[in-house]
This record gives C-alpha cells, structure tokens and sequence, in this order.
C-alpha cells in the first residue's frame, strides 16, 4: 500500500501517441486525488466480498487493484530520483516504507495475537501464531501457497491474518524492485562512462526512462506469461506466490513511465475513464472462486485500473474523476490501508461473539465500525509514528521495525503457550481401560462415557493437527501420483509368513495404526496401497485423467496375480462421485441389492478378489457427523468450544448416512461368500441404542475432521479390530 503524499510523485513526462480524440492533460508532480478514490473502490470491493463472498463473488479483483496502483506511484517515484540523482537510496526508500506500513500492521498482528487465544476455539490458535509468525515476516503468501498443495491441510479453516498475503506480496515488491532499478541504473551509468563523462551528473532522463521502460516490460511480460501458465497448471499456488503478481505491479510501472501525471481527458478520455470502472466493476460481480486468477484474466481489472488512472474527465457528474476525487471517497482512499488491515479479523472473530453476525444489517454496522477503528488509527497512530523524528534516520527505522517484529512474534507465542498452560490436564491415558472406545463396550466398568467428565486426551488442538502429522509420513499416495506407490509395515519381511494389503482412500489410511499392530501381532507384511481422495474402485473417468482409476485397476490385477497376499482389507470413505460403470467385468452374486453403475464398480474389487482366493475385508463407512457444518466447523472445533458439554457436538445415527454406502451393502450380496468378511464400525462410534454417533467417548475426541477417526481413537479400537479381523488371518 502506498501513502496519499505519494500520489504526488507521478511525473510530467511527455505522453506517447495515443487517440487524438483525448485530450491530454498534464498537472506535473500535483497531487492525485483520483487514485485515492481508486483505492476507495479497490478496498471496498474486497471488504464487500468479505462480507457477502455470496453476492460479490469476484471483489477479491480489489487486491490487483491495489498492485496496479502500487507499481504506477513507487516506480514514478524512483524514477524521479533515479532521473534527477543519477542513484536509487535504497535505505531511504526502505526506511520510508517501513515508516508508513509496519507500525499499523504490527499493532493489527499484536491486537489479533491476544484476540485469537480468548475468542477462538484452542484448535486455530496454533495455525494463527503460525501465520502471524509469517505475516510478521512478510511471507504469508508463500506459507499459504505451500498449504494450498498439502492434501492434509485442505479443509483448513482460514486465520484471523490470512489476509497479509497481499501485502507481503506488495513488501516483497518493495524489495526487490528498487534493488533491480538500481542494479539496471548501476550499468546503464556505466555503459555510458565509455561514451561521455558522467561523474557528479544524473543520468539522462530520457535514456534512464528507455532502459527501465525495456527492462519492466519484459520483466511483465515474461511473469504475464508464467501467471497464465501457472494459473492453469496449478490454480490454488499460483494465487499466493509472488511470480505470478509481478505483471500487475509492472503494468502500473509502465503507465509511470508513459504518462507520468500525464492524463487523457475531454470526452473520449472520460469515456476510457468511465470503461475502465466498468472492467473493475464487471470483473468483481461476474468473476467467483472458479475463475482461473490471476492468468489472463487478472488483465480485465487491472487494465481497467490502467484505464481509470491514466484516462477521465473532472466535469461535475460526468467526470469519473470528479466522482473519485469527492471528498468521502478520498477519505476512503486515505484509510484504505487500515480498512484492510482491520476488516478482516473482523470477519474471522465475530460469528465466536455474535450469533447474528451472517445479517446483514449487523455486518453493515460491523464495516462502519471497521471505519472508524480505521480513521483512527491511522489518524493517532500510524501518521504520528511515520512522521516521528526520533525514527526518521534510517538506521534507527530498521532497528525499530526489527524489535516490533520480534515483539509481535514473542506475543504471539506467549499467548498461546500461557493460556494453554491452563488448561485442566486429564489423567487419563491412551493406557487406560476406560478411554476412547473401551468406555463405550465396557459401561458397567466405567460408567457413563458419553458426557466427557474425565477430561480430554489429547486436547482438542493436538487432536485437530492429527492431519499434518500422519502417524506413518508417505504411506498414501497424493490424489495424482503416477503408478502405484506402494509402503510396508508390519512384521519385517524376514520374519514374516505372508502378507496383509490395505486398498482405499484416506478412510484407509486412517486405520493404518490399527491394522500395522495387527498385522505385526500376526507376523504378516502389510502392504499399503491408499490413495488420497481415491475411492477404491474398478472405474476410469470417461472424459478425463484419472491417476486414481487406472492405479486401482493395476492394483486389481497385481493383488490377484500376487501369492504372498493373503488377506486384503478394503475401505472408503462414504462419500464418492465422478465414476461410472466398471472397466472389468465379473459375474457378481444375486442379490436384492440395487446396484448402481457406481455401486457396481465399488463392488468389483471384492469380486475379482473372491475370485482370486483371497481373503477379502471390508470395513463399513464410518459415519459422516455433522455434515451441514462440515464447511464452518470440525469435530475438535466444535469441542474445543463446548468443552463442558462436548455432548453437543453428538449426531443423530440416521443423519450421519449421508449416502448409499456401498461397502456397508457389500454384506448383503457376498452374504454367501466363504472368503468375504464384512467388519462393521458404525458400533464403535455410535450407540444403536441411543440412535446417537459421539464425539467424546472415554477423554477420546472420536475425529480429527468431521469424517475421519482420530489416531487416538483408532488405537483405543485396535483389539476390537484385531479381533474382529482374526477369522480373516486364519482362513
């Protein structure tokens, strides 16, 4: 983000040919009152999109906005020293950057730190301290990107500072950019040393203007080129990592360099004005989450943005720059950088306090709120420190920006590490003959397991990171893996007598702490074959690559071809889509079941397996629970707030089938098969008799999500699994 002081520093330099209809209009290095309400606009279309993602589906286009503006205000103004000094002071440039950016940034990250830890369940705090740690240090974007691309970390709910991954893109900006100007200003200087005597003068403007127009455009043009590419090979990094950014800063680049404060009035300017809201406008209503951002069509907002700066009129109700230099919308504009600062923890924390915050008039009330927090601090807080003599030599700005940063990280991590250290430990253990499901098959013994009254082992948070730290690291395959990546546990090959194999999806994977103590308490080799999002099937996709299909039908053929396995344990996740009928085809017994297309291809594996002599296990879809607050709330979330009724977050039975569940019908059609075993395990989770699915038996959190076993919940059902198994071992 940049000042208003510096909307002053575009430059009167001559415009190139463009439509002789426009008027051009230079108004040399006087201040720009129409970018601040180009600003205005940018941050209210992002607040907006924050707060009603539903109705303003594209006004994240804000944020290219404020890249557009950035590039155009910081290289007019390096340009001018770089023009008149013949040099780029690069601890001044920095020192005045960190003046005007870091005080309120680091304050918004410290009031956050403390907010997060009384406000939000204890299962974001570690991921929060995390991304404050990485807002702190300007890396956010690249924290999110390498997020994006962890299958573990998915569902992850966003933080209360997710959104400093634009402006560390935009510091990361304010880095490198100057550094490059100065390098390219260093040889052009030197270039000209053998052709005249340059000591003591500036480079000339023209020739300075030449060398960085060249080197920007193709810089532009080349990260133009990645962004589409990357945008289309791998969406959800491209949107965080800088690369893919840099065009849009090097698009308002060169309009400094173009135009400087050069505008193109009269009435086909004003009308280029005019079409360039109309591309910001149209972009943020018509684009959504599913528009490939920001390849090509990041172009539409940020020419439009171009458009808006460089061409207008200033005639009353006809100039669109009349309209964006009225004094409400310029007020906007010099509070842009706080409104986005502060509105978004906003939107983080406050469905935690209030129950009505999804109404629209209390989110009305929210934003007006973050407005007047905004004008405030920037008015009491942000300008006084910027203009602070005691902080105007470099050296002392650095130090100081140094110690705030250490500060607010020590915050952050002192507020987590002291509240969690008062948490009530539990004296239970993963060792004791009530915990987890133990409670549930044994309630004489220990009396009511359902209401949580001995404590939680582990806390809801540690539980809630169950997913980033899988108890066996690179046993499952990623959804779009080639082949078939294959890992072993259980007993040592050279103490084994045959060999165990695992086929699923991640509802597989979740059972492996389970089925390797089984499998190395039978002295079997157990062969994992689990795939991420994969359910396991004998279906290619139609229309479209499918790693997942065509690893399982090779899997089909090598477990029938293969003598050392014995026993093959099948499981999956209730939820699937995408396939249709089986690629092979087999003889499946009658059976009162209506089978599917789908149906039929989930049931096939077990077939070709029966067929094969194998020992088939098929281990019964899990219940989903709470499946309408999958996409707000997981199971940990939800207990970590209702910590002294985790009976809450209990499901209905019936509510937790939430689809035909092929593999729990499987029993009814291999219901004569000699080899065929089904292995239930709605009852280990839920209680027919209550008609309730629990999520707190014995101080266990069942889940670590909404629809995966917690790795301390799997290992308190290991003897029952194991027991339940054992006529499988033995045939």
């Amino acid at each position: 983000m940049t000042t208003r002081a510096e909307s002053a520093q575009a430059l009167p330099v001559a415009a190139p040919t463009l439509p002789e209809a426009a008027e051009r209009s230079s108004r040399g290095g006087r201040y720009q009152p129409e970018i601040q309400g180009l600003r205005a606009l940018a941050v209210l279309l992002v607040v907006g999109y924050h707060f009603w993602p539903e109705h303003l589906t594209g006004g994240y286009v804000g944020v290219d906005v404020f890249f557009v503006i950035s590039g155009y205000l910081i290289t007019a103004h390096l340009f001018k020293e770089a023009a008149r000094t013949g040099r780029i002071r690069l601890g001044q440039f920095w020192a005045r950057r960190i003046r005007r950016l870091l005080p309120l940034s680091l304050l918004v990250l410290g009031i956050t730190a403390v907010a997060a830890v009384m406000i939000l369940p204890s299962t974001e705090w570690q991921n929060t301290r995390r991304q404050i740690f990485a807002s702190a240090l300007y890396v956010q974007n690249w924290i999110l990107a390498d997020d994006a691309i962890d299958y573990s970390k998915a569902d992850e709910r966003a933080t209360a500072v997710q959104h400093f991954w634009s402006l560390s893109v935009e510091e990361q900006f304010y880095v490198l950019w100057p550094v490059l100007l100065a390098v390219v200003l260093g040889l052009a200087v030197l270039a000209r040393r053998g052709r005249q005597s340059v000591h003591g003068e500036a480079v000339a403007r023209s020739h300075t203007r030449t060398i960085f127009l060249w080197v920007i455009g193709l810089l532009g043009a080349g990260s133009l080129a990645f962004s589409i590419y990357y945008t289309a090979d791998s969406a959800a990094q491209a949107y965080f990592v800088t690369p893919t950014r840099i065009w849009e800063f090097a698009l308002g680049a060169l309009l400094a360099l173009l135009l400087g404060a050069t505008q193109f009035t009269g009435r086909w300017g004003n009308l280029l004005g005019w079409t360039g809201l109309a591309m910001i406008l149209g972009s943020a209503y018509l684009y959504s989450e599913l528009t490939p951002f920001p390849g090509w069509t990041a172009l539409i907002p940020t020419v439009g943005a171009t458009l808006l700066m460089a061409c207008g009129g200033r005639d009353s109700w006809t100039g669109i720059h009349w309209w964006f230099s009225l004094r409400p919308v310029t007020a906007i504009g010099d509070w842009s950088y706080a409104i986005y600062l502060w509105h978004w923890p906003v939107v983080i924390l406050s469905p935690y306090l209030l129950e009505t915050a999804d109404l629209w008039h209390v989110k009305v009330a929210l934003i007006l709120g973050v407005v007047v927090v905004s004008a405030l601090s920037t008015r009491f807080f942000e300008t006084p420190l910027r203009r602070a003599k005691i902080l105007l030599p470099t050296w002392r700005t650095m130090v100081a920006a140094g110690v705030g940063m250490a500060l607010v990280m020590a915050l952050a991590h002192y507020s987590v590490e002291r509240v969690e250290q008062e948490f009530t430990a539990s004296d239970l253990s993963e060792d004791h003959p009530c915990y987890g499901y133990r409670a549930l098959a044994n309630p004489d013994q220990c009396g009511d397991p359902f209401e949580g009254t001995q404590g939680l082992t582990p806390s809801a948070a540690d539980v809630a990171a169950q997913p980033q730290e899988p108890v066996h690291p690179g046993c499952q395959a990623g959804a779009d893996d080639d082949g078939v990546p294959e890992c072993w546990l259980g007993a040592l090959a050279s103490e084994a007598d045959g060999t165990i194999a695992v086929f699923g999806d991640s509802h597989a994977t979740m059972w492996l702490p389970a089925l390797d103590e089984i499998a190395r308490d039978a002295g079997k080799r157990l062969l994992v074959l689990t795939r991420s999002g994969c359910t396991p099937r004998a279906a290619t996709f139609v229309e479209a690559d499918d790693p997942c299909g065509e690893a399982n039908l090779e899997i089909l053929d090598r477990l029938s071809e293969d003598a050392e396995v014995e026993t093959i344990v099948i499981a999956a996740s209730q939820m699937m889509g995408g396939f249709e009928g089986p690629d092979v085809e087999v003889d499946l017994p009658d059976s009162e079941v209506e089978l599917t297309e789908q149906g039929r291809s989930v049931i096939t594996p077990i077939q070709v397996w029966l067929d094969a002599e194998k020992e088939v296990v098929v281990l019964g879809e899990i219940p989903r629970l709470n499946l309408e607050r999958n996409a707000t709330e997981t199971l940990p979330e939800c207990v970590a707030l209702n910590e002294d009724d985790p009976a809450a977050c209990n499901d209905d039975l019936e509510d937790t089938w939430v689809s035909e569940r092929w593999l729990t019908q499987s029993q009814d059609v291999f219901a004569e098969a000699e080899n065929y075993h089904f292995i239930p395990t709605e009852d280990l989770l839920c209680s027919e008799e209550e008609a309730t699915c629990f999520a707190v038996l014995g101080g266990a959190i069942t889940y670590n999500d909404n629809s995966h076993v917690s790795q301390n919940f799997v290992r308190s059902v290991t003897a029952e699994l194991a027991e339940r198994i054992e006529p499988a071992l033995q045939g």
